[in-house]
């Protein structure tokens, strides 16, 4: 008696283990999300010099960036420039040139990661 208890005891757990294959989708398995990769806080602008056309970034607390990258700033208002990094660095600082927009003292400074 008692190897027959066991069996169906056996024979009920299976199924039970089975039974939760029948719930899951069918068809293809669902995409994953790629991440985008999320723009680099590079630093501050600290200097802004609008008749050379030039800021002086503070990346103090962050990497700084790459020679000749791409810069995006962002101010506490959205406002968005284009900059260009420049060769001259001075550990925390760099020099990038104003390329669109204007930048203003305090606006945040990102870099496209590569």
């Amino acid at each position: 008696m008692t190897h027959a208890r066991g069996r169906s005891l056996l024979v009920v757990l299976l199924l039970t283990q089975f039974s939760g294959c029948a719930l899951l989708p069918k068809g293809k398995p669902a995409k994953r999300a790629t991440a985008v990769p999320q723009p680099l806080l590079i630093g501050t602008i600290t200097l802004v010099n609008t008749e050379q056309n030039f800021v002086l970034i503070d990346s103090t607390n962050s990497p700084g960036p790459l020679p000749d990258a791409v810069l995006k700033t962002r101010g506490p208002d959205g406002a968005v420039a284009e900059l260009k990094s420049g060769p001259v660095r001075r550990r925390p600082f760099t020099i990038a040139d104003v390329v669109k927009g204007e930048p203003k003292v305090g606006d945040e400074v990102f870099q496209q990661p590569q």
